[in-house]
């Protein structure tokens, strides 16, 4: 099942059980603590400054925001973007599938950051405990930690400003027949390392890596060129 209808059978069996109204979009105001979480189908979710939300937050069609200083569970939409302000904690998974993924400074999530069409970008002082994934879209780290891998399909990759990843950076996919083949770029510059490997998964895809300012994978490059400047 493709991740979009996964995500929206989930809600709509959400929206069933606590009776939810599926057409308006959702505001927690500034320092309001909430018990539960927010579901709604068409319609954005709006999380002030200062705010618990004790559950996770879900729509369909509407972008998700947070308020500085706030502590909230899971983000996830399908067609929208997500939007971090700076000191948020969040203890599950940020997730879109149409759209992009904002953290500002500072942020701490307690899971996974992926979306599929869609760019991610992290400032600095974000910490990610699990993975990250874009699949036709950049991803921006600045002085940010994630705990896991790192992962896309035809999007470019630069980290930057002593960011880290504990696991393996990873290209996938395959270059389609007949396509324009297109040069994939992973920039670690200015301290930022790769603990693991970076992994290009087919041969024939042509991906540079580009080491700079001290940048290091201290793994292997598998199936990449390699430019140190």
């Amino acid at each position: 099942m493709k991740p979009e209808r996964t995500l929206t059978a989930l809600i709509a069996c959400c929206l069933v059980l606590a009776g939810c109204g599926v057409n308006k979009s959702i505001h927690i105001a500034d320092g309001e603590t909430v018990d539960g979480g927010k579901v709604t189908v068409n319609g954005s979710i709006r999380i002030g400054d200062g705010c618990e939300v004790r559950g996770n937050c879900q729509t369909v069609n509407g972008k998700v925001t947070v308020g500085a200083a706030s502590k909230v569970g899971g983000l996830r939409t399908v067609n929208g973007s997500v939007k971090i302000a700076n000191d948020v904690s969040v203890d599950d998974d940020v997730g879109t599938v149409n759209g992009s993924i904002r953290l500002a400074e500072n942020v701490s999530v307690e899971g996974d950051v992926k979306t599929v069409n869609g760019s991610i970008a992290c400032d600095a002082g974000s910490t990610i405990s699990d993975d990250v994934s874009a699949v036709n879209g950049s991803i921006h780290l600045a002085r940010t930690e994630v705990g896991g891998s790192l992962t896309t399909v035809n999007g470019s990759v630069t980290l930057t400003d002593h960011s880290r990843v504990a696991g393996d950076v990873i290209i996938k996919g395959k270059n389609r027949r007949g396509a324009k083949k297109k040069v994939i770029e992973i920039t670690i510059a200015n301290g930022s390392v790769v603990e693991g490997n970076v992994v290009v998964r087919d041969p024939k895809r042509q991906v540079t890596v580009i080491l700079s300012g001290g940048g290091q994978v201290k793994g292997e490059i598998h199936n990449a060129k390699v430019v140190e400047e």
